[in-house]
C-alpha cells in the first residue's frame, strides 16, 4: 500500500478545491463524499473480500477519495489490494495475476469518461479479470458507452455503481450488462439496472455479480464448420449438418437461449497459423467474427495463446489405417495348420525316430529288412495301419506303442483339426501392429494437409522412429468433396500407403465404407490427445458453454449421442477377418495337389521297380 507524504496531502488538499471550482455546477460528488466512501468500504469488507483485489483510479478520483482511509476502514478482512494510476495500468509490466484470472476482482474508480483509456487498455491481450466493478463518480458521464466497450465486456461479470442525482439528492444505484438480452424497445441490455444501492442487497459476491449469460436473448451465434469429423460434425444424405457435436450444441442451445448457424470457410484446413495468419476455421474465428467452433480441434500452445477453449469433452488418437494384405496362396493350405517351426520337428522327428529304432534293432536283434520296416514305422504319420511282425523285442514294442500314440492322439488330431479352420478362413501374412512394423515396411504413410499439428510433431520429434515416419510422411491437398480424404483412401487400398487420421473418424468411415473386412486399424496409436470447442480470445461466455459441455459429459449424453451417431459400430480388433465359411474346390487345392505329386512319386517308383528287378523265367512244368 502507499502512503501519502505530507506535500502529497497539500497537494490533493488545494487540488480537491481547484477542481471542485472548474467542474459543471450539476451536483456531485462533493457535497456525498460519505456515501461513496461508505460504498467502497462496503465491498471491499463484504463481497469483494476473499480474493485478490486490483483498484485502478484516474487523475481526479485519486485527488476527490482518500483511498487510505477507505483501506482502514475495511478492517482486517480486506485481502491483498493492488493499486494502479491509468497511466501505470497501461505502462508499468505486471505479473499476470494482476490482471487477469478467476480469483481477481478489478475495481475501476473513475469520473472523467475512460473511453481513452479503455481503448488503450484493449491492446493488452493479458487484460481480462472474471470480476469487474466500475465505479463512476460522474452524474453526467454516459456509462453505457463505457459498458459497450469490448474490453470491458471481456469479464464474465460485471457490476457498475454510479452517483446519480434525482430531486437534489444524491443515490448510487447499480447496474450490470446483459448484452444477449433486449429490452422491451429491442434494444441490447447493455446496461441493465439492478436498483438502488444498499449494504444488505448486495452483501454476498452472488448477489454483486449475477450471471450474464444464463439467456443469450434468443441470440443467433456463427458457427465454423466443417462436414468432415464423423461421427462429431458430418452431413447426413440430405446434406443436413448432424453429429454429436451438433446434437450438443442444440441441447446446450436449447438451455441458454439461443440459435446458431454455421459457415464453412474458402478451404478445408480446420486451423493453424501461416505467416503469422490465421487459416481455416479458426481464421473465421480471428478476423470473420464468427464465435464458435465446435469440429475436433486439439489445443495445442499456439491456439491456447489466441483463443478461449472449453474444457476437454473428448479424447482421442492419431491411429494407422491398412488395407489387410491378400491371404496366401490357396495351393499351400496344406501346410499351413503348423508353423515352420513345427513342420521343422515333425520333419526331423519323422526322421530319426525311424532311424534311431531301425539302427538299434538292427545291431540287437539282426533285424534284415530295415529300409521296410522303417517305411512301416512312418506310415503311421500317414494314419496307416501296418502290421510289423518282425518287431519281437519288448522295448521295441514299447516304443512303438507311444510313438503311434504320439502320432494318433496328438499329432494327427491337431493337424487335421487346424486343416479345417485353415480351409475355411484364409490365412493372411503377419499384420502390423506397432509403429516399428511401419517404419520397417515399404509402406508410406500418407494424411490429408488440413492443419494438424501431427505432420510437424513427428518431423521435430526426439524418438527416432517417430522421426522417420515424419521424414517419409506423404501430405496430400484436402479437397472439397463428399470424402476430402478419398485420395488418402483409395492409396491405402492401393496397398502402397498408410492412413493417418483419428482413431473416431477411422471407425466411422470403416462401416461407412464397407471396409471392415478389407482394412484395419494398427493397434499402435500416437499422440493421443484432448479435445475441446474453440471460441475467440477473451469471450466472457466461453465458462458458461464450456460448464454445459462438461455436465453433458458427466452425466453421459455425450456418449448416448456418440453411439447414436456411430450406431452399431463398434470399436472391434478387424485383424480377424473371416472367410465364407464354405468349403470349395479352391481350398482343396493343395490336398489335390499333394495327392498327384503321390501319385508320380508311387509311379516314378513302380516304373524304377520294373526296370530293376527283373522276374525270372519260371521254369517249365
Amino acid at each position: 500500500m502507499t502512503t501519502l507524504h505530507l506535500t502529497s496531502l497539500l497537494t490533493l488538499f488545494a487540488s480537491t478545491f481547484f477542481i471542485a471550482a472548474s467542474l459543471p455546477a450539476s451536483p456531485g460528488l462533493y457535497g456525498n463524499n460519505h456515501l461513496v466512501h461508505q460504498a467502497l468500504t462496503t465491498l471491499l469488507s463484504g463481497p469483494l473480500s476473499g480474493q485478490d483485489l486490483l483498484l485502478v483510479t484516474d487523475d481526479h478520483t485519486q485527488r476527490l477519495l482518500d483511498l487510505n482511509q477507505v483501506m482502514e476502514a475495511a478492517g482486517a478482512s480486506l485481502t491483498p489490494v493492488f493499486l494502479a494510476t491509468q497511466h501505470s495500468l497501461l505502462h508499468t509490466p505486471r505479473p499476470a495475476h494482476h490482471t487477469k484470472g478467476t480469483l481477481l476482482t478489478a475495481l475501476l474508480l473513475f469520473y472523467q469518461d475512460p473511453t481513452d483509456f479503455l481503448l488503450l487498455l484493449a491492446d493488452n491481450t493479458n487484460w481480462n479479470p472474471s470480476y469487474l466493478v466500475l465505479f463512476c463518480l460522474n452524474p453526467n458521464l454516459n456509462t453505457t458507452t463505457v459498458l459497450s466497450q469490448p474490453v470491458v465486456q471481456r469479464s464474465h461479470f460485471i457490476h457498475l455503481l454510479q452517483i446519480e442525482v434525482r430531486e437534489d439528492r444524491h443515490f448510487l444505484y447499480t447496474y450490470t450488462s446483459l448484452p444477449m438480452q433486449v429490452s422491451g424497445r429491442g434494444r441490447p441490455l447493455t446496461k441493465a439496472t439492478m436498483g438502488l444501492w444498499t449494504q444488505h442487497k448486495f452483501s454476498t459476491r452472488d448477489s454483486l455479480f449475477p450471471s450474464r449469460f444464463n439467456n443469450f436473448g434468443n441470440e443467433t451465434l456463427q458457427v465454423s464448420m466443417l462436414p468432415y469429423d464423423e461421427p462429431f460434425v458430418y452431413f447426413d444424405l440430405d446434406g443436413n449438418c448432424i453429429g454429436m457435436n451438433i446434437d450438443a450444441l442444440q441441447i446446450i442451445g436449447k438451455k441458454l437461449n439461443f440459435q446458431f448457424s454455421v459457415s464453412s470457410p474458402d478451404s478445408i484446413i480446420w486451423g493453424y497459423k501461416e505467416n503469422g495468419t490465421w487459416k481455416g476455421m479458426l481464421g473465421q474465428l480471428m478476423y470473420e467474427g464468427n464465435d464458435l467452433v465446435v469440429n475436433v480441434l486439439q489445443p495445442n500452445p499456439e491456439r491456447l495463446r489466441e483463443f478461449d477453449f472449453t474444457y476437454p469433452y473428448w479424447d482421442d488418437s492419431f491411429a494407422f489405417l491398412l488395407r489387410v494384405p491378400p491371404p496366401l496362396p490357396q495351393w499351400r493350405n496344406i501346410l499351413y495348420p503348423f508353423s515352420s517351426l513345427v513342420w521343422g520337428v515333425v520333419i526331423a522327428t519323422l526322421l530319426i525316430i525311424p532311424t534311431l529304432l531301425v539302427l538299434l534293432l538292427r545291431f540287437i536283434n539282426d533285424l534284415h529288412d530295415p529300409i521296410g520296416l522303417s517305411f512301416k514305422v512312418m506310415g503311421g504319420m500317414l494314419n496307416q495301419s501296418v502290421s510289423v511282425r518282425e518287431v519281437q523285442a519288448w522295448w521295441a514294442k514299447v516304443w512303438l506303442m507311444f510313438w503311434w500314440l504320439a502320432i494318433q492322439t496328438i499329432l494327427c488330431p491337431v493337424y487335421q483339426g487346424n486343416l479345417v479352420a485353415v480351409l475355411t478362413v484364409p490365412v493372411f501374412p503377419p499384420l502390423l501392429r506397432t509403429i516399428q512394423d511401419v517404419v520397417d515396411s515399404n509402406l508410406i504413410p500418407s494424411m490429408n494437409d488440413y492443419g494438424s499439428f501431427v505432420p510437424e510433431a513427428l518431423k521435430t520429434s526426439k524418438n527416432p522412429t517417430l522421426a522417420t515416419l515424419g521424414e517419409r510422411l506423404n501430405l496430400e491437398g484436402a479437397v472439397a468433396t463428399e470424402n476430402p480424404l478419398e485420395i488418402v483412401f483409395r492409396q491405402a487400398m492401393e496397398g502402397t500407403y498408410i492412413i493417418i487420421v483419428t482413431v473416431d473418424y477411422l471407425i466411422f468411415y470403416q462401416h461407412k465404407s464397407g471396409l471392415t473386412h478389407s482394412t484395419y486399424i494398427m493397434e499402435d496409436k500416437i499422440y493421443k490427445s484432448y479435445m475441446s470447442w474453440f471460441l475467440p480470445l477473451h469471450t466472457p461466455y466461453t465458462t458458461i458453454i464450456s460448464h454445459h459441455l462438461s455436465r453433458l459429459l458427466e452425466t453421459g449424453v455425450l456418449a448416448a449421442l456418440y453411439k447414436q451417431h456411430m450406431g452399431s459400430r463398434v470399436v472391434a480388433d478387424n485383424t480377424q477377418v473371416r472367410g465364407d465359411g464354405v468349403l470349395n474346390l479352391s481350398h482343396l487345392q493343395g490336398a489335390f495337389i499333394l495327392l498327384v505329386l503321390g501319385l508320380d512319386v508311387a509311379f516314378i517308383v513302380l516304373l524304377l521297380e520294373r526296370l530293376t528287378n527283373k522276374t525270372p523265367p519260371s521254369p517249365p512244368p
